[in-house]
């Protein structure tokens, strides 16, 4: 199964930067805005087995996608799982860290890229390629609103 992983340090407590990824309204702010992403539907704070519906546009379509939270440890980790979306899996789970003075926030994301025809376009290789540059925007805005460590 195709996996992905990123990571960086940003200058906030572990707490501070837990309670920013809990909201799941962040998740737009940090996001590249070619993907008109919106928070459809989701609780102010998520928790065990909160669910979040996304709406964004990728691949030339407006895809909807459904999460749920199936982990959760408060200041350590959550992971989020796609119950309904475009790909055939989807299981992200982040991981916080004490880094020196600021947290290490950690990404891995597991994932099967579609079936049927959309799957011969969209393979590993082009979620891939995909997730690299979500995750390269994310890091840039993420340094700017929590703080970037050297």
């Amino acid at each position: 199964m195709p996996h992905f992983e990123s990571s960086l340090v940003v200058a906030r407590t572990l707490t501070d930067v837990f309670e920013f990824f809990r909201q799941p309204a962040n998740l737009v702010r940090v996001s590249p805005p070619e993907l008109h992403m919106k928070l459809v539907e989701g609780p102010e704070r998520i928790e065990l087995g909160s669910r979040v519906i996304i709406q964004a546009r990728r691949w030339g379509v407006v895809q909807r996608v459904v999460s749920e939270i199936t982990s959760f440890e408060s200041d350590v980790a959550f992971i989020d799982e796609q119950r309904e979306g475009p790909l055939k899996r989807w299981k992200h789970t982040h991981r916080f860290e004490t880094a020196g003075t600021g947290t290490r926030v950690i990404d891995a994301i597991d994932f099967e890229p579609p079936g049927g025809m959309l799957g011969l376009v969209v393979t590993a290789a082009f979620v891939e390629r995909d997730l690299k540059w979500i995750f390269e925007h994310r890091t840039r805005v993420l340094g700017e609103l929590l703080g970037a460590v050297a």
